[in-house]
């Protein structure tokens, strides 16, 4: 039955969130020090002692703390961001010729677009772990100006030398590229300002910056020819000769216009360029609350390629139209595969920079449930009668009813008892002397006055002075038990404001029925 009553009680501790952990017990009994009660009788006194038995009872309890509605708003917890951004960025490439130089040959960027999602992890309320998956476009431009020679043997009559010359002339081409990115790294998030306008608990006004690196895979890579011109012309040295367009229709000297010549049409080619890229990210902007856990997220954004994208293989620019069977094909031009696949590109790391627009959902943390140890001490208590027999000598009544009536004072720092107690003394040792089985205590005390180790000394001397005198009548030594209290005991001991240090420069004498009282 006991069993069954203490799963029962387990349970409901259970239930309401309360666990007894530990149950201590201890007993101590407390005899009573001093009687509650003295009954006074002819010879004996009869001292009433209630003695008291305490029992402890200590348990350890573990409770959960009820959790007031939280006012406070945390933004630890998950995030998912969804964002689209857009803005300028370029391949990252310069333009140079290694061989004969190039007139106002430049790379520029263009329209770049991104889409991106991001799941974040706050363990903190101002930063948290950050993983995602973008899709971003990027787009740029080169502009050719100016001339490339070749010399060669082998394409003239008789094998004279022969150079070959193609002037550019604004030959503008658009490299685009896809990328599918994995990006990692640290969000940072921090409060400015306190939307007075926002009702719900998430109404801060916060900056956010995002830092940490991305992983592309380059989806798909293209070239196509936009604008511009070549023109080809050939020169016998040794003739001193100079062949172009206007001289004649010979199909190695002509002028092709991009979009117009069957052989350069704006059909797009691949691009030469590694898959894999490393890049650098850097975002920054405002998280401005439209719901409890609904945020706009305004910023601008920057990446930058670390790895050079740009494949080994390189080969002089040329213009070897392959697509066109009406031209001649000169051995010594390579076939064009746009710029980024000649010598005129030494590394490609593609960048962008814009602004970003999202929605950021958050979802934050339970509160997790808080426990308190709670000590719950239970005493009980009970009271029990004991009575002890003191047989009280006639000479000791006598010595109480004399020190009743009478105390021994002293003046300031003086061991020399005043008012002429000789009287007092002299009683009691009248009954000393007629009652030689009777002990007396006498008592020396001080007023507070000076040192401790001076009033110790005086109270000394003062307990002294009344032990010679009871010599002098005659009294034995072996009767009389003599100490020195110093000022540590106060003649009414009590705590009244108005007390009277005077009445603590004095001797008492204090009768002694117990031989085993005078050791303590």
């Amino acid at each position: 039955m006991k069993r069954t009553l203490f799963i029962v009680a387990a349970l409901c501790c259970m239930m309401t969130g309360i666990a007894a952990d530990k149950v201590t017990t201890t007993t101590k009994s407390v005899p009573a020090a001093t009687p509650s009660e003295n009954i006074e009788k002819q010879t004996e006194i009869i001292h009433v002692y209630m003695d008291t038995t305490y029992t402890y009872t200590s348990k350890k309890i573990r409770q959960e703390i009820a959790q007031e509605e939280d006012t406070t708003w945390t933004r630890k917890g998950h995030y998912l961001q969804a964002l689209v951004g857009a803005g300028y960025g370029s391949m990252g490439y310069s333009l140079y010729d290694l061989k004969q130089g190039l007139q106002n040959a430049r790379n520029n960027g263009g329209f770049n677009w991104l889409a991106q999602f991001n799941y974040v992890y706050y363990f903190h309320e101002n930063w948290g772990f950050m993983v995602g998956l973008q899709a971003e476009q990027l787009t740029s431009y080169s502009v050719l100006n100016g001339t490339k020679t070749w010399t060669s043997n082998g394409d003239s009559d008789g094998g004279e030398e022969y150079s070959h010359t193609v002037t550019m002339n604004d030959w503008k081409e658009r490299q685009t590229s896809f990328l599918l990115g994995l990006p990692i790294g640290i969000q940072l998030q921090y409060p400015i300002a306190r939307m007075k306008s926002v009702s719900h608990r998430n109404n801060q006004l916060r900056i956010y910056a995002d830092l940490g690196a991305k992983v592309n895979y380059l989806l798909g890579q293209k070239y196509n020819l936009v604008s511009g011109s070549i023109s080809h012309s050939g020169e016998y040295k040794k003739w001193g000769l100079t062949i172009d367009e206007e001289m004649g229709t010979d199909r190695d000297y002509y002028t092709e216009t991009i979009g117009t010549s069957k052989g350069w049409m704006t059909d797009k080619k691949n691009l030469s360029l590694a898959n894999i890229s490393v890049d650098g990210m850097f975002d920054f902007g405002f998280m401005i609350p439209l719901m409890e856990h609904l945020d706009l997220m305004v910023g601008i954004y920057a990446n930058y390629t670390f790895n050079n994208l740009r494949q080994d293989k390189t080969k002089e620019i040329g213009w070897r139209n392959d697509n066109e069977s009406g031209y001649r094909q000169h051995s010594f031009m390579e076939s064009y595969d746009g710029v980024i696949a000649t010598d005129y590109v030494s590394a490609v790391r593609p960048w962008d920079v814009g602004v970003k627009v999202g929605i950021s959902w958050n979802t934050p943390n339970r509160k997790p449930k808080k426990y308190e140890t709670l000590v719950m001490n239970d005493t009980t208590y009970t009271l029990a009668r004991r009575e002890e027999v003191e047989n009280v000598p006639v000479a000791a009544k006598k010595i109480n009813e004399i020190m009743k009536k009478s105390v021994i004072w002293f003046d300031f720092d003086s061991d020399k008892p005043k008012l002429k107690p000789a009287d007092v003394v002299d009683k009691i040792a009248a009954v000393l002397l007629e009652h030689p089985e009777q002990m007396v205590l006498v008592y020396g005390h001080a007023s507070k006055e000076g040192s401790q180790e001076y009033n110790q000394n005086l109270s000394e001397r003062r307990a002294a002075s009344i032990v010679r005198l009871l010599k002098k009548k005659g009294v034995p030594s072996d009767q009389i038990v003599s100490k020195g209290f110093g000022y540590t005991q106060q003649y009414d001991d009590s705590e009244n404001p108005y007390h009277d240090i005077s009445l603590d420069r004095r001797v008492e004498i204090i009768p002694v029925f117990e031989k085993d009282r005078i050791s303590e």
